[in-house]
């Protein structure tokens, strides 16, 4: 399962496949949902990670992948 928050490095620095897909309609890129992303990295990359008012230790521990 993956955490609903997340909000990694590619969503935001203009690599996401939907805004590429968007953006690029000519090049075919093909979307994809959030949860079949291939550069989801968890808590690793994610910018919420330090900051415990959006996402605690409690929170982490649900969408950890094992």
């Amino acid at each position: 399962m993956r955490c609903p928050n997340y909000c990694g490095f590619t969503c935001v620095n203009g690599g996401c496949p939907n805004a590429l897909a968007d953006e690029y309609t000519e090049y075919d890129y093909e979307p994809c949902s959030c949860e079949e992303c291939g550069y989801y990295k968890g808590c690793e990359d994610c910018c919420l990670d330090d900051k415990p008012e959006y996402c605690d230790e409690s929170e982490k521990r649900k969408y950890v992948e094992l």
